[in-house]
């Protein structure tokens, strides 16, 4: 089914699906959606977990916040999709096992495109193309962990700029600023016009309720940012935040990976990072920080093969 959210009842909650015709083989996929409507049309603020199917905190995170919210105190609308990517989820994998295809890589997408191409389409054309702010909930792959932090695209658009305004009012501690891939849903979506952010939290395939409760403290300062929702949280001491660019430290070769440092680290430009032996043990390549920064995230699986991301290294920058 095509979204209608303006017509919807006010003060009312909806569980629908959305139906991606022809996905496969012939058979259809359909997407869990889950809508809250408050008093009037407007604003929208869509929060989208599960793209990618090894990324479980936003998942949770986004069921526990569909039973938080009173509609009766809410202004506008929240589109709550917590498992965007079904096929990925079910196999517990970062790639639809469909087509093999990264769905954060696939926006907008093409109707006649291939099943990741489709789902794409579907979700952008339905629950990001009528949002006025959207919220995609990640946590690092299922063999690696990062620290929190959320992504934003350059404040040199509208879009990018209200971006960058709703990032702040999140509270994450680390605000990273970049150029997102082509294809990523932020990305594609501000180029549209709609602002977008990406949130980071956790990894390794886990949901902890600590970091449940932080997405959903997140998603509750957007909501009191968008004028929608009056979010209660304790008094927590406000964080300095920091603004940082990143860069990601790729394996040169395959092997076994022992780290020298951990997540958090201070690191130097040069700096070693860790070690890639064969498994024979003997010395394959060091791994090497290229910038000075701070350890943002980092692979834990020992196994490692060409052109995995091993690092990323944050850095301080400018607005």
């Amino acid at each position: 089914m095509t979204l209608n959210i303006s017509h919807l009842k006010e003060c009312s909650r909806h569980e629908l699906s959305l139906s991606v015709a022809n996905f496969t083989a012939g058979q259809a996929l359909e997407i869990p959606v889950n809508i809250i409507a408050g008093r009037g049309a407007k604003p929208v603020f869509t929060c989208i977990a599960g793209i990618h199917g090894d990324e479980a905190e936003g998942v949770l995170a986004l069921l526990d916040l569909w039973n938080a919210i009173d509609p009766d105190q809410l202004a506008g609308r929240i589109i709550l999709v917590p498992v965007a990517n079904p096929p990925a989820f079910a196999a517990g994998r970062r790639l639809s096992p469909v087509d093999h295809a990264d769905l954060n890589r696939s926006f907008p997408g093409r109707d006649d495109g291939g099943p990741s191409q489709r789902l794409a389409r579907e979700l952008f054309r339905s629950v990001v193309a009528p949002a006025d702010l959207v919220f995609t909930l990640h946590s690092w792959y299922s063999c690696g962990i990062a620290e929190s932090f959320v992504e934003c695209p350059s404040p040199n658009t509208d879009a990018g700029r209200f971006a960058l305004r709703a990032a702040r009012e999140t509270g994450f501690q680390t605000i990273r600023i970049t150029d997102w891939p082509e294809g990523l849903l932020g990305r594609v979506a501000v180029a549209e016009g709609i602002p977008a952010i990406e949130g980071e939290i956790g990894g390794l395939g886990r949901s902890l309720l600590e970091n449940r409760q932080d997405y959903c403290r997140h998603i509750g300062r957007l909501l009191g940012f968008l004028q929608m929702y009056a979010w209660n949280e304790s008094q927590q001491q406000q964080q300095q935040q920091q603004i940082c660019s990143a860069q990601h430290v790729i394996a040169e070769q395959s092997g076994i990976l022992r780290l020298k440092v951990g997540l958090g680290a201070i690191v130097s430009a040069g700096e070693d990072l860790a070690v890639i032996f064969d498994y024979h043990g003997r010395h394959v390549s060091d791994v090497v920080a290229p910038i000075a920064g701070r350890v943002g995230a980092h692979r834990t699986h020992v196994s490692v093969q060409q052109g995995d991301n091993l690092f990323t290294i944050f850095q301080p920058r400018e607005v």
